[in-house]
């Protein structure tokens, strides 16, 4: 973590932005989808808007799949309103729930570092049923965003793909149930 990444943060933090508490509101209204079809129609999604997104992405991503409930328009919705990556192509891991992985429902958040999806795999993913440590080849064409100042802050260093074009997932370890 550098100093920006750091004033970036305490500055999100001081006051919420408009685009903050209009995320906010949309969110707790579970309008998810009303919004991406206004932003798809009039093309608003502004950088600040964005970036304000993957801000809420980063902290609420669980809840705000749980409220578009349909993958697909919450790919639409991630590529369209989190800030587009600018990388290579990168070997990824994942903490991630062995019910979820089995019924196909792989999580979008992922990293390039192995001992924070040991972290999620053993700990919060491994809730109801034993999690998993996976990892994956994510082309270029399969990553959304990268990790932005919060995720930076927080040690994981975020990635956002599309876990259906990740190529060669495979499972590393398993581990007891946490919970």
């Amino acid at each position: 973590m550098n100093l920006d990444d750091l004033k970036d943060y305490y500055r999100a933090r001081t006051k919420p932005s408009e685009e903050r508490l209009l995320l906010n509101a949309i969110h707790k209204r579970s309008r998810w989808v009303e919004f991406l079809n206004t932003i798809l129609k009039d093309g608003s999604a502004t950088p600040a808007l964005k970036e304000a997104f993957h801000l809420k992405w980063i902290e609420s991503g669980h809840f705000i799949r749980e409220k578009v409930n349909n993958d697909e328009i919450l790919t639409k919705l991630l590529v369209t309103l989190l800030p587009k990556y600018e990388g290579e192509a990168v070997t990824i891991y994942r903490g991630e729930n062995e019910d979820r992985f089995n019924s196909g429902s792989i999580g979008f958040c992922w990293t390039q570092d192995r001992e924070v999806a040991e972290m999620f795999g053993s700990g919060l993913n491994a809730c109801k049923s034993r999690g998993m440590l996976l990892q994956a080849h994510a082309p270029i064409k399969a990553i959304i965003a990268g990790p932005n100042a919060h995720s930076r802050y927080l040690g994981e260093h975020e990635l956002t793909v599309d876990p259906k074009m990740l190529e060669d997932i495979t499972i590393i370890k398993f581990y007891s149930p946490s919970h």
